[in-house]
């Protein structure tokens, strides 16, 4: 085999190991980023998750977020205007550099399937995008698929729905593929909760999708992850291993630590984690839930690993408060400290509690933004207040969200 052939050849391997789609939407530093949608991006959650995981993830990453989800929106738009109205005012003012695009819950009309209506879609989905690269000709675009109209779980109010929810879903992967745009599935992660959730429990599987349309709280965060993943999120919070029987460090990521010392059985260490876990209401009983049937905690892994122990339980506490007790084995095997209440799964709560806020506000002024027909000084002057105390949050964020120090404890039971 030449040279040539050989070259050729290793640039064809290289290209069958590159993904699709999905890299060209990571996150970069400086990135704006407009969802675009219909009611359910209008809820405001999968879209507030996903700011928690860049900021989490990312403390010093500077990326702004901006929401464009309008309650019964299609492809063609809806009752706040068409596309150009609402590219032109919802979009184009923030000048994106990323528009994550998701649609098609409204577009059958809640009619059983019927392929008129789905060219219907097809051909208004691929004019909007259209619109969109024409309007912000550099913004990486990445599409979501619409999340299922739930039938699985309880009674249904438009039989056989589902179906033409499926078909929208497969033409946005198919677009996205043969486009080369960002994809996340968040039909496909919906439809493999509503399922295991229905083996698991049926009668809490019933609340993942209550109203059959709009996911819950809880279930938003699997569509936040799906989403993260095609954002370049990394999964890991950090991750150590340490050797107890020889006293040292084996392996660290995305941590540092000091003062490591052995007393009493027990190992002892302060420890600075780069990133944070994500603030999770790990007491509630929907996440419990919805963290046993999904894989949530495979974007959120926070890992102590801990060779050579010798007793048969230990128990951490961290910053003097005791965090869980663990066997040899588990800390053998490595614990996930995202699951368990410590001081930095608190600290992600005080920066998701002013996600929050601006949430609020984000919704408030996009309130305005749509129900003003003719603006004027005053509506200049609001959104102007508006701006100021988004920018104040932003900056009370960024200095919440830089991890610190905390001491760790693990000593035998």
């Amino acid at each position: 085999m030449n040279v040539k052939m050989r070259i050729v050849l290793l640039v064809l391997f290289i290209m069958s190991t590159l993904p699709i789609h999905g890299q060209e939407v990571a996150l970069q530093e400086g990135d704006r980023v407009v969802f675009y949608g219909d009611s359910i991006t209008a809820q405001r959650l999968y879209t507030r998750f996903v700011e928690d995981f860049v900021l989490t993830r990312n403390p010093n990453l500077h990326v702004s977020f901006w929401n464009a989800g309008v309650p019964g929106d299609t492809a063609y738009g809806g009752y706040t205007g068409n596309v150009p109205t609402r590219l032109k005012r919802d979009m184009l003012p923030y000048r994106p550099t990323v528009v994550t695009v998701m649609l098609g819950m409204n577009d059958g009309y809640y009619m059983e399937f019927n392929p008129k209506y789905l060219e219907v879609f097809e051909n208004g989905y691929r004019q909007l995008l259209g619109s969109i690269k024409s309007t912000a000709p550099t913004a990486r675009v990445a599409l979501i698929s619409p999340t299922p109209y739930d039938e699985a779980t309880h009674g249904t109010e438009f039989p056989h729905y589902n179906e033409t929810i499926s078909h929208h879903a497969a033409f946005v992967k198919e677009l996205a593929d043969s486009s080369h745009l960002g994809f996340s599935d968040f039909n496909r992660a919906e439809t493999e909760l509503l399922q295991a959730g229905k083996e698991k429990n049926p009668l809490l599987a019933k609340l993942l999708i209550v109203d059959r349309i709009h996911p819950a709280e809880a279930s938003q965060w699997v569509m936040a992850a799906a989403l993260a993943r095609s954002l370049g999120i990394s999964p890991v919070v950090s991750s150590l291993r340490l050797d107890a029987a020889h006293g040292k460090t084996v392996a660290m990521q995305n941590t540092e630590i000091s003062d490591f010392s052995m007393k009493d059985g027990g190992l002892q260490w302060t420890q600075t984690d780069k990133a944070l876990p994500l603030p999770l209401q790990l007491d509630d009983e929907m996440i419990q839930f919805v963290i046993s049937i999904s894989d949530l905690t495979s974007m959120d892994q926070q890992i102590l690993r801990v060779d050579g122990l010798t007793a048969a339980s230990y128990a951490l506490k961290i910053d003097g408060h005791r965090i869980a007790s663990f066997t040899r084995e588990q800390c053998a095997s490595g614990v996930n400290l995202a699951l368990h209440a410590t001081p930095m799964e608190s600290q992600a709560k005080g920066v998701d509690g002013i996600e929050a806020k601006r949430t609020q506000l984000d919704e408030a002024h996009f309130i305005l933004a749509v129900e003003t027909v003719e603006k004027s000084d005053g509506d200049a002057a609001v959104t102007k207040a508006f701006e100021a105390r988004d920018t104040a949050l932003q900056e009370e964020q960024r200095k919440a969200v830089q991890p610190k120090p905390h001491r760790f404890e693990l000593s035998p039971e």
